[in-house]
């Protein structure tokens, strides 16, 4: 039987392996991050809240709940475009709180570590709109959190989930699971159905698609990440 010894230094460098995955950084946002300031920051995130509000005008969601918002500057861009008052909810972690809470933006914010799943004992009943911006992918149980979702939103509700795109070099915890045809079969089988997809303004370098990427539009293909809307199958 032949030994063949791995290349962790290969491997690290052809993956980009962090020194430690952000999701068990408890000192995340320790410090404002400096990226927040940067106009390109801005301009996504209000990107990001035309999108919600667009996807708002039909139903008019009045109650929100954002899963992994860090110090909520989305929430509080969301919460000056949407025209009309909303509750508006926020989970992370205990740094991200504070920094919430040094920017005086609104909202509700839960402490709670979701890398593992995600607890709904201080959440409401249901939310109208759930948001999951780039967040999915660093968890170490996404479905458990996805399956609380499913429970949290009420038949006709929406479910906003952003998915980077592997070609921007993004860190996930389980590579290909995010693919665009994986993760449209994930939700699925956790039993929602997919309603939009809409394109991100920036660009990811230019490499062709994968098998898991069939059912992908090509314009889709190098958008920097995907947002998807999904409703649960009640």
């Amino acid at each position: 039987m032949a030994i063949i010894r791995v290349k962790h230094s290969d491997f690290e460098t052809k993956y980009r392996i962090p020194e430690g995955a952000d999701t068990l950084d408890m000192q995340e946002w320790s410090e404002v991050d400096n990226r927040l300031n940067e106009a390109g920051w801005r301009n996504r995130y209000e990107y990001e809240a035309s999108l919600v509000k667009s996807i708002a005008e039909e139903n008019k969601p009045k109650s929100f709940l954002e899963i992994g918002p860090g110090p909520g500057v989305l929430s509080e861009i969301i919460q000056q475009v949407i025209g009309y008052d909303i509750e508006y909810h926020l989970i992370d972690k205990p740094l991200a709180k504070i920094a919430f809470e040094k920017s005086n933006r609104k909202g509700k914010f839960i402490v709670q570590d979701i890398s593992n799943g995600l607890d709904t004992a201080l959440l409401n009943p249901s939310y109208d709109m759930v948001i999951c911006n780039d967040t999915l992918e660093h968890l170490f149980n996404p479905s458990d959190v996805v399956q609380k979702i499913y429970k949290l939103i009420p038949k006709g509700g929406t479910f906003f989930v952003s998915v980077p795109n592997w070609r921007m070099g993004h860190q996930f915890i389980y590579r290909g699971m995010f693919d665009y045809d994986n993760f449209l079969f994930f939700m699925m089988t956790h039993k929602f159905s997919p309603v939009d997809v809409f394109q991100s303004p920036l660009q990811t370098p230019d490499y062709p698609k994968l098998d898991s990427e069939d059912e992908m539009d090509e314009e889709l293909r190098r958008c920097w990440n995907w947002y998807f809307t999904f409703t649960p199958n009640k």
